[in-house]
């Protein structure tokens, strides 16, 4: 299968994995998102939120350094 962006051809691998897809690796839109836990107050209750945009996915990963004990904010 050709790839509908470049006409390069779509790598069998990614074609199991991806059944519909019709882009190569190179000229796909989606990239790692990155995910994190939000934990509300001591354990009662976590959140999981997914983070699409590269850009604030770079902020938030920055952020979550962890700065000390049981902190997740970057201290300025």
């Amino acid at each position: 299968m050709k790839c509908v962006k470049c006409n390069g051809a779509i790598p069998q691998g990614r074609l199991e994995a991806l059944p519909d897809t019709r882009t190569c690796v190179e000229c796909s839109t989606t990239h790692a998102f990155y995910v994190r836990n939000i934990i509300s107050g001591k354990t009662e209750y976590a959140e999981t939120e997914i983070i699409k945009s590269p850009s604030l996915a770079r902020k938030l990963r920055a952020m979550d350094k962890r700065t000390g004990w049981g902190s997740n904010l970057v201290k300025v």
